[in-house]
């Protein structure tokens, strides 16, 4: 039996998570595992002795505001640690909490498997690879993060991005959704209709997909410029609306975008799947609606102070790109209205862009299909599979060649 330790910070990170931990339960029922995590984990069969569910943080008045509670979670974490000594810890993202432990893990003696490792989109440069002499594994979703990691002394794996995995829970390590063949194009085709037909949306009408983010913050910045939006291209196309919502939030949003738009909860890669286009929060979800090959405009602003500071520090021009499919591509091939043009007017121009040209619209999706070449798309394995290999690996339980 073995026992093992995870961390991580955020949604994305707990979902990702929640699939390595099933996949290590199915192959090792009687292993332990202890997390710092949400609810996904906990629902993987976790034992969660810290929740991170709401440490995730914009900028730097958010992050003080969590400092206390980010505190004792490192306290409790630190005396887990010492206490039971797992045969292995893994870390996910969450790089502000997770890299200020490697150094506690390492006097500790206990393995470290990094998946996710921060700033593993980043392709110049030395952002992230402080993590390379603390971990005796790191699992990456990307090629060129584990050519850089491996440079700077680490021992990395491309592994691929479970997104793959999480809009196509049916794919193997011998079969991909991508395959462009008339058998996978058909049954998408069959999927979208089924799913605007649950939806209620008539064959001649567009259906547009809201993302405008999940946090409080986010809801109060970003969503009432969406649904500025809205309005104004109710008044364009003949168009239903449905905004994308975590448990719990629907009223919270109903209040924001009125009774002329739906709401649905916990459904987001259907919307994604059924939608003629997107207005996506920047984040993770921008690389769903890439790899479901829906057409997006990307939005994301922060309170003015933020903002200010961004100016100030001429972050914008240090990193060109928020949404990442450009930044996995290094050029813009989808638009993005940040901070002052995350307005109304602005995005509700943009979709109708999008909307309006055929053109526009295949380029896009044929630079998709690059992006789920980066993601791995094309590897042998998914992502979870890999890593959990990984896991087995570091702690001396070798898998099946």
């Amino acid at each position: 039996m073995k026992k093992l330790f995870f961390s991580a910070g955020d949604y994305s990170g707990d979902v990702h998570c929640a699939l390595l931990i099933r996949e290590l339960l199915a192959r090792h029922p009687d292993w332990q595992i202890f997390a710092l995590g949400g609810a996904q984990m906990k629902a993987a069969g976790a034992q969660i002795i810290g929740d991170t569910s709401e440490l995730g943080v914009i900028g730097f008045t958010s992050a003080l505001a969590t400092l206390p509670r980010t505190l004792k979670l490192r306290s409790n974490a630190l005396h887990f640690l010492w206490e039971s000594k797992p045969d292995a810890a893994i870390l996910c993202d969450f790089g502000g909490f997770n890299t200020r432990i490697l150094p506690d893990l390492k006097r500790a003696a206990i393995p470290v498997l990094y998946y996710f490792p921060p700033r593993s989109w980043q392709k110049h440069g030395k952002g992230g690879l402080q993590i390379a002499p603390f971990c005796a594994q790191i699992a990456t979703p990307f090629e060129w993060s584990a050519t850089r990691l491996n440079q700077a002394g680490g021992n990395a794996s491309w592994v691929g991005h479970p997104i793959l995995e999480i809009i196509n829970p049916t794919k193997n390590e011998a079969a991909s959704f991508f395959v462009e063949n008339e058998t996978n194009s058909t049954a998408a085709e069959s999927i979208r209709a089924n799913l605007r037909a649950e939806f209620g949306v008539l064959e001649h009408q567009k259906l547009i997909a809201l993302l405008p983010g999940s946090r409080a913050l986010e809801r109060k910045i970003i969503a009432p410029h969406v649904a500025g939006a809205v309005r104004v291209l109710k008044q364009k196309f003949e168009a239903s609306f449905f905004v994308a919502a975590t448990s719990g939030t629907s009223s919270k949003l109903q209040k924001i975008f009125g009774q002329g738009v739906q709401i649905v909860e916990n459904r987001t890669l259907d919307l994604l799947r059924a939608a003629d286009a997107a207005i996506v929060k920047s984040g993770t979800s921008t690389l769903e609606a890439a790899a479901l090959g829906c057409p997006q405009v990307v939005v994301y602003d922060v309170p003015a102070l933020i903002r200010a500071q961004v100016r100030l520090t001429r972050l914008q021009k240090k990193v060109p790109f928020v949404a990442m499919p450009n930044i996995i591509l290094e050029r813009e091939i989808v638009p993005e209205l940040l901070g002052d043009d995350c307005r109304a007017p602005q995005i509700a121009e943009a979709l109708s862009k999008l909307l309006e040209n055929d053109a526009t619209r295949t380029r896009m999706r044929e630079d998709y299909a690059l992006v789920r070449a980066a993601l791995g798309e094309n590897l042998p394995y998914t992502a979870t599979h890999r890593t959990a290999d990984l896991v087995e690996e570091l702690v001396g339980v070798f898998p099946p060649p």
